[in-house]
């Protein structure tokens, strides 16, 4: 009993509370939040089980995984009179609550697995969870394995997608995987405003629309010059637009999205490789693999790397939250840093497998994409995984996050 109620207390619960009281609600968050969102929840976890000499107050712990907005962290199931739950996400964010038993039959066959109705409240960008959990366990080593699935509830959605050449979305913590674009060619991937959905796009300008995204449009047929292509796509705020950036720095507006200027008349020492529009909709950047950075509309010129040599060719551009700065980074992980953007961390120097593909914007930094789906977290906000160390059929070409 006494590592019980330890645990309990690290958890910040008694035994009362636990007998006595439904979970609390989440607390307050300041600043401006999405209305509630669900995803569902799958996971899986391995641990050990603890016995009570007196068959009252056994427990279960271990690790667990999952690519919803749950993350990835440690468990903790009380299967005794005290029954509790807990979940603490790798950044710290906690979910505590009550434990249910269920029949075993309800989470399948039954063996030795237990099956338990898990409902618990959260903290930070989690607000509930409601799961079903089966535990197996093995009277050979008292270890334990365990599947999740249920829905969890958050107040903002948290997460990053990947994409594939060949149209596979990899989707990761608050990003929904919504769909796989039919296309060889794939170059970009972004998001909508409610984070619900994405459009994808082709070299040629093709646009594949998932989730809420709406469709306004692709790249006319026989409208690209030869040899140029489609290599990014931008949406406006509303969501109701968007533009396409081709390699020779055209600009092609969708829906809401309005033309601000564009390269067609510049003769160009890099192809263009990103884009980003200004957070108001009413400017956008563009960047060349060269490091020149090209500002339109209420977008702000702070400096470029364009006539410097670079060992690697720039793949991307990130603007600072308040858009007075901004991030450029390599291919092999170097960044350089604009404006108020201060130098929050990068993978120059460093061995890579495979090169950087994408710089995307994620809490108050940026996350960077290798071409094998390997991720790298230079931000305030929690790492979900990544397809490092996988194997993926075809190459990831670009990404895109919410938080």
């Amino acid at each position: 009993m006494g590592r019980l109620l330890k645990r309990l207390l690290i958890l910040g619960l008694t035994p009362a509370a636990l007998l006595l009281a439904a979970p609390s609600p989440a607390p307050a968050v300041s600043g401006p939040r999405a209305a509630t969102a669900s995803q569902v929840v799958t996971g899986t976890g391995t641990g050990t089980f603890h016995p009570d000499p007196n068959g009252e107050y056994p427990y279960f712990d271990g690790h667990y995984a999952s690519t919803s907005q749950l993350g990835s962290g440690r468990f903790w199931l009380g299967d005794g009179f005290f029954r509790s739950a807990a979940f603490t996400r790798s950044d710290g964010a906690d979910l505590s609550g009550r434990l249910t038993s269920l029949p075993g039959n309800a989470c399948g066959p039954v063996g030795d697995a237990s099956c338990y109705r898990v409902d618990v409240t959260g903290d930070s960008d989690l607000t509930s969870a409601h799961m079903v959990i089966r535990v197996q366990f093995s009277e050979v080593d008292e270890s334990v394995t365990l599947t999740i699935s249920g829905v969890l509830t958050v107040t903002h959605r948290i997460g990053y997608a990947m994409l594939g050449s060949n149209g596979a979305v990899y989707a990761f913590g608050g990003i929904d995987h919504r769909g796989d674009a039919p296309t060889a060619n794939a170059v970009d991937i972004e998001r909508t405003p409610s984070t619900n959905g994405y459009w994808i796009v082709n070299a040629a300008g093709q646009v594949y629309t998932y989730g809420d995204a709406p469709y306004l449009g692709n790249a006319a047929p026989g409208s690209l010059a030869a040899g140029e292509l489609v290599t990014s796509l931008s949406a406006t705020p509303t969501g109701r637009g968007y533009w396409l950036f081709t390699s020779k720095g055209r600009v092609l507006p969708f829906g809401d999205a309005h033309l601000y200027g564009d390269l067609r008349s510049i003769s160009l020492n890099g192809h263009i490789v990103g884009s980003v529009a200004t957070p108001t909709g009413g400017g956008y950047y563009m960047v060349g693999s060269d490091g020149g950075v090209f500002a339109f509309g209420d977008a702000r010129f702070r400096g470029s790397m364009g006539g410097v040599r670079l060992n690697q060719p720039v793949v991307g551009l990130v603007p600072t939250p308040d858009n007075a700065g901004y991030w450029l980074v390599a291919s092999d992980g170097g960044v350089f840093s604009f404006g108020d953007a201060h130098f929050l961390g990068s993978m120059g120097g460093t061995h890579l497998i495979r090169p950087v593909v994408a710089m995307v914007p994620y809490g108050t930094g940026y996350l960077m994409i290798a071409s094998d789906g390997g991720t790298f977290d230079f931000s305030n906000l929690p790492f979900f995984g990544s397809r490092g160390g996988t194997t993926i059929p075809a190459p990831v070409v670009n990404g895109a996050a919410a938080g």
